[in-house]
């Protein structure tokens, strides 16, 4: 995922919608801490990270299917 992607996945999208996901209390304090480090709001950090992992994943299965 390139920086400007990264940027915009973090940019109030007004057709997106809340997802409930559940984390231990010692995940939601690492995103809080690495949030603050990336300058963004705790749910954009997460989104960024599900982004980028998604993206990760995408490609694997790619990969796997060629």
């Amino acid at each position: 995922m390139s920086t400007q992607d990264t940027a915009q996945a973090g940019a109030a999208d007004h057709s997106s919608l809340p997802v409930t996901l559940r984390l231990t209390a010692d995940e939601i304090e690492k995103a809080q801490i690495l949030a603050r480090r990336d300058h963004r709001t705790r749910a954009a950090f997460i989104r960024v990270m599900f982004l980028r992992g998604l993206a990760a994943y995408e490609k694997e299965i790619q990969s796997a299917t060629v």
